[in-house]
């Protein structure tokens, strides 16, 4: 089965990895501007037994092997980025 999952990813790999929601998404955006360009937020389509190989990877704390294991099994996968007004200085979310 696939899913949706969302994250954060930098240079060093990924840095979260959550279910795919519109409070997360919003949550996931606030935290990425205050890293003024040194993070990004992603969303990915994956099947579910990538999605446990991911977990256990980054639960070990190899977060650039699981970037590499996101972009080797996902589906399809990509980088968030704001609407227009959601760029603005007052709205900190993406959908």
């Amino acid at each position: 089965m696939l899913q949706a999952f969302v994250g954060i990813v930098s240079q060093q790999g990924i840095e979260l990895f959550c279910p795919e929601d519109p409070a997360t998404v919003r949550f996931l955006w606030r935290r990425v501007q205050r890293e003024r360009g040194r993070a990004f937020c992603f969303w990915s389509v994956i099947p579910s037994e990538a999605v446990q190989r991911i977990q256990a990877v980054l639960a070990l704390g190899l977060s650039r092997e699981a970037l590499d294991l996101l972009q080797q099994l996902a589906r399809d996968y990509g980088f968030l980025v704001p609407d227009h007004e959601e760029s603005a200085p007052c709205h900190a979310a993406c959908h």
